[in-house]
């Protein structure tokens, strides 16, 4: 399951048609789209206060860093 907040990517992603107007994304992203289109991989829009993955991502203060940090699982260590 990809979790996805951006509505763009989504586009592209599941609109095999969209790629003609985007030529000059990298070819990581047509291989999403190749392995979502033959059912191997799930995509799934998050809100972007839902978006895990923001605790790699992005500068955060420690409230919203304990949140991410909650929301995968993970403990102080």
């Amino acid at each position: 399951m990809l979790k996805i907040d951006n509505a763009g990517a989504e586009k592209l992603v599941r609109n095999p048609e969209f790629h003609k107007r985007t030529k000059h994304v990298a070819v990581k992203y047509h291989f999403v789209r190749e392995k979502f289109l033959n059912g191997d991989l799930d995509i799934e829009h998050v809100a972007s206060m839902d978006q895990l993955a923001d605790i790699m991502t992005k500068p955060l203060g420690r409230v919203r860093f304990r949140e991410l940090r909650d929301g995968l699982g993970l403990s102080r260590v």
